[in-house]
């Protein structure tokens, strides 16, 4: 069955697919472990990518199945990945974390055996290679069920090659791994295989803009002896020794490749690189053991709805709401209008609980310990949130998501491992509003933008649902400066910021951190020519309205003197100087999270004995299909008053790729026109 292609503009091109029967090429891998090229140890560049600190010149892995009557059936992981160092920029490739996890409750585990490696350097025309010592392994442990294998490679220089290899035995056959193509430097070779019992059926999605260069499937073997215990024949008062079979079933043998991989980095205005990086996920589907009947782990939208439902860490604990009876009362008698109740829920929520930073849809212990303790995890805190609503006679119901951070979520990829967080809903008026009880700096109804990552999955009894998460907030900022000149090019007035949206968000945050004292010292550090004379500082307690700060300050050396004439930039305060989108091209979408408009307004008197002699030309550029726009205009009023205007506005939160180069040509005049310079002369 050939490959279903799915494409989404949203994120990027994902093929899902269960079987392979085809073959698109065969090829054997380039290296061998232990056989080096002096080739690759002379290399002083790599050509495909000559700004790389690294490429890996090969990333073999292989995994298959064991299986012995103490452990049960086991996946067995193998690895063998060497890397070529080519900067000192690169030497962090010298160090190697292999994750490893052990199962809440010590159920099952993964161990790491069979660890080598060898760093190889060329001296005297000859290749010299130092073995990874057993001095340079450790173990870090994360938590209870997460560590890490970390080992770091010796003599290391520029145009090193590393090699190491190890094997992985895991109980946990229902959570296959990754295998990750691509990486943050160049990738000459990646391959994975796999050899599955036909007792296990996975399901296979791959994401990535990069193609396959080996897709093979073979019918394969896999061959164990099972040893039944004995037992006591009552009949015959006699025991029944134990007994063992040979079984063999047939293996599905799968090959995937990748050639020549570009190196994927951070791009400005990305959700998480792990989005777009080329990979191969796998889920258990099905599993039908000898002896045993078919049993499906195939999820679909509403089993998923109903398991958490029933899950005491969920749902379970939707329907317990005596301990809130104090809240409710508090409410009822304080209001009748139902938005006014609705925030007042939420804000009690948010004044009474502390985030302890913990994202997760699962709730720690039970509401009412956590609400006891004003204390927990983003699920205590926004389920409480939950249950108060539905406890006023709302219908609330909670959201679960994947925050920006941790990757976008696909509706044809049923994996509860996917998300990573849960918000409140409720319904008024036939309208969705959406609550997060620990965005401390956010008002009612507007969620913070690690949230706002494409759509979250309503969990709800009677309708559980796709819901958009998007925001009527946006990134803005407005300025507006008056200023007076003097001929010797200082500059002296005042400068209002009003921040608004999301940026009143994380500006209120500063605020609140660092206090009135350090928050306006930034203004000072960030432009060295300024003398503050004066701040003020207004709605500093009030989220509903824009943070403002108000300066009154000196600017010197503002402008250029030169001979009988004067040079300046009316745009003082935040002008775009340089372009954000850098490369040339782009495979994936422009992100913000949310609209974007900021605005520049300044007025500036200029010195008695001037006039002006030369101004920008006004500007009005503006994004295909009414996607946004940059107006710029300087005027020139009486008694020698020159007035700016500048407003960026972007009516789009993504940008696909196929809009990248327009949107990088429009940053590209914007920051042109930013740069032009208002000429005076003297008369």
């Amino acid at each position: 069955m050939r490959f279903s292609i799915f494409c989404s503009q949203y994120a990027l091109l994902c093929v899902f697919f269960t079987t392979f029967c085809f073959t698109i090429t065969a090829q054997d891998a380039p290296i061998k472990y232990g056989k080096i090229d002096i080739a690759d140890l002379q290399m002083k560049t790599y050509p495909k990518d000559t700004s790389a600190e690294a490429v890996v010149l090969g990333d073999i892995g292989r995994a298959y199945f064991t299986y012995s009557d103490n452990d049960g059936f086991q996946v067995v992981y193998e690895r063998f990945r060497r890397i070529k160092i080519l900067k000192k920029s690169g030497y962090d490739w010298a160090t190697v974390k292999v994750p490893l996890y052990i199962g809440k409750n010590n159920k099952g585990k993964e161990e790491i055996y069979d660890l080598k490696g060898f760093t190889y350097n060329v001296e005297n025309g000859q290749i010299v290679k130092e073995k990874l010592e057993k001095e340079s392994i450790f173990l870090d442990k994360q938590d209870d069920n997460h560590s890490n294998k970390r080992f770091t490679f010796s003599k290391i220089k520029e145009g090193s090659i590393i090699e190491y290899s190890y094997k992985i035995k895991s109980d946990f056959y229902y959570t296959f791994r990754d295998w990750i193509f691509q990486s943050s430097i160049p990738v000459a070779w990646s391959e994975f295989s796999a050899s599955v019992p036909d007792y296990f059926s996975y399901r296979q999605l791959m994401q990535g803009y990069e193609p396959l260069l080996i897709n093979e499937l073979h019918n394969g073997q896999f061959s164990f002896t099972l040893t039944q215990k004995g037992s006591f024949d009552e009949k015959s008062a006699s025991r029944i020794p134990p007994s063992s079979e040979n079984l063999t079933t047939i293996t599905k043998d799968f090959r995937w490749a990748m050639k020549d991989l570009p190196a994927i980095r951070e791009e400005p205005y990305m959700t998480t690189i792990n989005d777009y990086v080329a990979k191969m996920e796998f889920e258990l589907s099905s599993t039908q053991f000898p002896g045993s009947g078919f049993k499906s782990y195939a999820n679909n939208w509403e089993s998923l709805n109903s398991r958490l439902l029933e899950n005491e860490s969920f749902g379970g604990q939707l329907n317990r709401a005596g301990f809130l009876k104090d809240m409710v009362s508090l409410i009822k008698t304080s209001s009748k209008d139902t938005l006014a109740q609705i925030s007042m829920a939420y804000n009690l929520i948010k004044k009474t609980m502390i985030w302890n930073d913990i994202e997760t849809f699962y709730i720690d212990s039970n509401l009412k310990k956590a609400l006891e303790a004003k204390t927990g995890n983003v699920a205590d805190i926004n389920m409480l949130l939950v249950v108060l609503l539905k406890e006023l006679g709302y219908d609330a119901n909670p959201v679960i998501l994947s925050t920006r951070d941790n990757g976008r979520i696909s509706d044809n990829t049923v994996l509860l491992s996917k998300f990573n967080y849960v918000i409140a809903q409720v319904e008024v008026g036939g309208k969705d509003l959406f609550f997060d009880a620990t965005a401390l700096q956010t008002p009612a109804g507007i969620l913070p933008v690690r949230c706002l990552n494409g759509q979250g999955r309503l969990i709800s009894k009677n309708t559980p649902r796709w819901v958009e998460l998007k925001s009527s907030y946006k990134f803005s900022e407005t300025v507006i400066g008056s200023f007076m000149m003097n001929v010797d090019g200082n500059a002296k007035g005042e400068l209002s910021v009003s921040h608004l949206g999301y940026n009143n968000v994380k500006e209120r945050r500063k605020y609140q951190k660092d206090g009135k004292d350090k928050y306006t010292e930034v203004y000072k550090k960030d432009n060295s020519n300024w003398k503050v004379e004066k701040t003020d500082v207004q709605n500093a307690d009030d989220i509903d309205n824009p943070l403002v700060t108000k300066l009154d300050l000196t600017v010197n050396d503002f402008a250029n003197v030169a001979g009988d004439k004067i040079y300046f930039n009316p745009v003082m305060y935040n002008a775009q100087k340089e372009n954000p989108f850098k490369n040339p091209d782009r495979k994936f979408p422009v992100d913000f999270g949310a609209l974007v408009e900021e605005n520049f307004v300044a007025s500036y008197t200029i010195p008695e004995g001037y006039v002006i002699e030369e101004i920008p030309k006004g500007s009005k550029v503006t994004l295909p299909d009414d996607g946004g726009r940059f107006t710029y205009f300087v005027g020139v009023g009486e008694e020698g008053k020159i007035s700016i205007s500048s407003k960026i506005v972007l009516k789009k939160a993504m940008y696909f790729a196929e809009e990248y180069e327009v949107l990088r040509k429009f940053y590209d005049q914007i920051v042109q026109k930013h740069a032009e310079q208002i000429v005076l002369k003297k008369k």
